[in-house]
């Protein structure tokens, strides 16, 4: 990956449990978490209102960039947390792939495991770029 490759892209990790959101952005060291107003998860599914999970992600990512709106488009390692025993179904990964897509990720990624360090997301992320 070329210089220009790293900083055209912002890399975030969101791992996303019942309710609630951590966003990391992995370049910065920074992160941000919280739990809605408004519940996104239901008993069966991990995002269940996709409008609110998606603005509530976008307000923490806002948040997080200090509310710089720049169009920069982000490459975007989902981690769903909750809700995984026995695998991911297609209808799930669709979920999360759309989420992060309208998180303005550019590049998107789902990772199904142990939560990982910057390091690890960064070398995960840079596989797809």
């Amino acid at each position: 990956m070329g210089l220009f490759q790293f900083f055209k892209y912002d890399r975030l990790y969101i791992k996303v449990s019942k309710n609630f959101a951590e966003i990391i952005d992995v370049n910065k060291n920074k992160s941000i978490n919280g739990k809605p107003v408004k519940p996104f998860s239901s008993e069966r599914l991990l995002i269940a209102e996709f409008e609110t999970a998606e603005d509530f992600m976008n307000e923490l990512i806002l948040k997080l960039k200090k509310g710089n709106r720049v169009k920069r488009d982000n490459v975007i390692l989902f981690h769903p947390i909750d809700f995984i025993e026995g695998g991911l179904s297609e209808v799930e990964k669709r979920i999360f792939l759309e989420v992060a897509e309208r998180l303005k990720g550019k590049i998107v990624k789902i990772w199904v495991g142990e939560e990982l360090t910057n390091k690890q997301v960064i070398s995960k992320l840079s596989e797809i770029e």
